[in-house]
């Protein structure tokens, strides 16, 4: 038998810059994009059968799928009492403008200051980065047969970009899965500590179609929906601040009106709102102080025709905030992993953005993110993460596999 220490050396030795890159190209050229169809678009599914599923079952893990197309693998004999969860993501960003968004191009990763090459490719900056450096951290494992003695449980959701926790709530429901703590997401190999929550709230106004050139017969829902923005932006004035994560914030992030006709009064114009959530704050409440304001609108008059509008409002998907210390069972574990693999100081930090860590923490699954990514190049045509830092990644997800569970 290996020593602990050899084990090590023969797990980290099958992670290389090269196999990371190459895993990196495979799963950036497979479509995984969200559509209209949310977690219900074929692709996902497809993506998980073809370049997840399959390497799992290679490694011996027990496979489970829901009823959305969700995967659950676990591996280890789980007679330790030590459980760890990896999450992972088919979704991305759909192409949008990004030239060859699906074709995993390497370049000189010093052009956009970051270490060795670089991968391009939609959510390779969020998604496709952190997947790779798991899986290459399982197939090391699995490959140096070091026993697992404690349970591994990885996810992979058909979401991603869809800001509700919808399919992460139906895996662990539906297979009853938990663990000690979790990791998900990529942070730039930095340990986020936590995140605003964040609610989704659609207002509504309804007026009633006419030509355009006879404004007085309809009823026109975008001058009411001017209103409602102005009494929003103006009235939504919340000094609810967190030391770290910042202060609750509102956003209009859409306004779209209908109907799609040309020199038509408009009968209807939906407006939607980010509002983002500190712990503790109820999205409900939050839902209310919005309908407060837009209230004097319903019933109001369209000054063009004197005819009233009628306002309705919805909330949509939710995000829990999270927060975890630094003294967490999660950060200590991940912190142990950089130091002893690869002789890093960890950077903690606090991201902007909500994802399914805050249910996770909701659920009692202490969880932060931390793995390969670049934020900054996020949601852009320049959508990429560096093949080291992903390399580097996958042996801190080996480590914790094997400092933790074996």
């Amino acid at each position: 038998m290996p020593s602990e220490q050899e084990l090590v050396d023969a797990v980290m030795s099958r992670i290389t810059a090269g196999d990371a890159k190459t895993l990196m190209v495979e799963l950036a050229r497979i479509p995984s994009p969200l559509t209209p169809m949310m977690e219900a678009e074929p692709k996902l599914r497809e993506f998980i059968d073809s370049a997840v599923e399959p390497r799992l079952r290679d490694l011996g893990a027990k496979i489970c799928r829901d009823q959305m197309g969700n995967l659950s693998a676990t591996l280890g004999t789980n007679e330790s009492g030590r459980s760890l969860m990896l999450v992972t993501n088919a979704m991305t960003q759909p192409a949008a403008t990004m030239r060859n968004p699906f074709g995993g191009e390497v370049r000189d990763g010093r052009d956009y200051g970051l270490p060795g090459e670089v991968v391009l490719g939609k959510g390779v900056s969020e998604q496709k980065a952190p997947l790779a450096a798991i899986l290459l951290a399982l197939q090391a494992v699995a490959a140096c047969r070091a026993p697992i003695r404690g349970q591994l449980t990885f996810l992979c959701c058909v979401s991603g970009e869809t800001g509700r926790h919808d399919a992460i709530r139906s895996i662990l429901e539906s297979t009853g899965a938990r663990a000690e703590m979790a990791i998900l997401n990529g942070t730039g190999n930095r340990i986020s500590l936590g995140n605003r929550g964040r609610v989704d709230i659609t207002i509504t106004v309804q007026g009633s179609a006419a030509h355009s050139s006879r404004p007085n017969t309809g009823c026109n829902a975008i001058t009411g929906a001017i209103e409602v923005v102005r009494r929003v932006t103006e009235g939504a004035q919340s000094t609810a601040s967190h030391p770290r994560l910042g202060p609750a914030t509102l956003a209009v992030n859409r306004i779209c009106s209908f109907p799609h006709s040309t020199h038509t009064i408009q009968d209807r114009c939906e407006i939607s709102l980010d509002r983002r959530l500190l712990p503790g704050e109820d999205p409900d409440a939050a839902l209310a102080e919005i309908a407060a304001l837009v209230q004097p609108v319903n019933d109001a008059v369209d000054p063009a025709s004197g005819k009233r509008w009628r306002v309705e409002i919805s909330k949509g998907a939710f995000m829990y905030p999270s927060l975890v210390a630094e003294t967490s069972h999660v950060v200590q574990a991940i912190s142990h992993a950089l130091r002893s693999i690869l002789g890093a100081v960890p950077q903690t930090y606090y991201q902007s953005n909500a994802f399914d860590q805050g249910y996770l923490n909701h659920i009692g699954v202490e969880a932060c993110c931390f793995g390969p990514g670049e934020d900054r190049y996020a949601h852009t045509d320049l959508d990429m993460a560096s093949v080291d830092r992903t390399r580097d990644a996958s042996k801190v997800f080996a480590g914790l596999i094997l400092q933790r569970l074996t």
